[in-house]
């Protein structure tokens, strides 16, 4: 083999390694880093592309946007889980404290995000839903459930779906009535074949979150039982409920 045909055999080859070289280099995004301001009340703003963001440290009744895991209860969560990473944040970006950025599934508007520690550290690592600026996120309601169903955590099936407003009125209005009748102790002895299952109301305007909590359905007594909120206290559901559950 002569020296120009081994020259030209080099030369290829050496043009394909930066080929190879340059496709690493365009399909590993550069993530961006964005300013994070902490206040003196410990709420947090968070600016992305002149958009502003916010979080809360501490849980309220109004402010329900708060996310740790799918199977988080009594708050709006994302359903789907999280997307992309689309960013870093932090007040340095070579601190510690920098969070990591993600997409909401489903979010396409970014109207919420989603930050996990960038990096380990001991003491309560958490993660955060972020919400837009003037965007708010009340307990469930019939004007922000847009349907409800109840899905079996044995099965994992579903045993009914109900998007009828008029049901899900009437189930929310026993959901927030501060003195509604609960479930005893007893009330739950009666039966031994209870079946356990998760009632999940999707959100009307974000239909991307949903709120869970826990419900008890004993067939044989036509009895089901849903769990209230953070004190945690069961009631019964209204009839219609137990009847739509007993007709699929």
């Amino acid at each position: 083999m002569n020296r120009q045909k081994i020259n030209s055999i080099f030369l290829r080859a050496l043009l394909a390694l930066g080929l190879i070289l340059l496709s690493g280099c365009q399909e590993k995004e550069e993530i961006p880093f964005y300013q994070m301001e902490k206040h003196e009340d410990f709420s947090e703003v968070l600016y992305i592309e002149g958009v502003q963001y916010s979080r809360d440290w501490n849980k309220g009744d109004d402010e329900q946007v708060y996310y740790f895991n799918y199977n988080d209860k009594y708050v709006w969560t994302p359903g789907e889980g999280i997307g992309k990473q689309i960013g870093v944040c932090g007040k340095d970006v070579d601190k510690d404290a920098s969070l990591k950025i993600y997409e909401i599934a489903g979010d396409k508007e970014h109207v919420f995000l989603y930050t996990w520690p960038a990096r380990f550290y001991f003491g309560g690592v958490e993660g955060r839903l972020w919400r837009q600026e003037g965007v708010t996120l009340n307990a469930p309601t019939a004007e922000n459930v847009s349907a409800i169903t109840i899905v079996s955590q044995e099965e994992e099936n579903t045993l009914v779906k109900v998007d009828d407003p008029a049901m899900i009125a009437g189930l929310l209005e026993f959901y927030n009535d501060e003195n509604i009748q609960t479930a005893t102790k007893e009330d739950f002895e009666n039966s031994e074949n209870w079946m356990f299952a998760s009632l999940i109301m999707y959100h009307k305007e974000y239909p991307f979150l949903q709120y869970r909590t826990r419900c008890r359905y004993a067939p044989e007594q036509n009895i089901l039982y849903c769990e209230k909120g953070k004190d945690r206290k069961w009631f019964a559901m209204p009839q219609e409920w137990v009847e739509a559950i007993s007709k699929q």
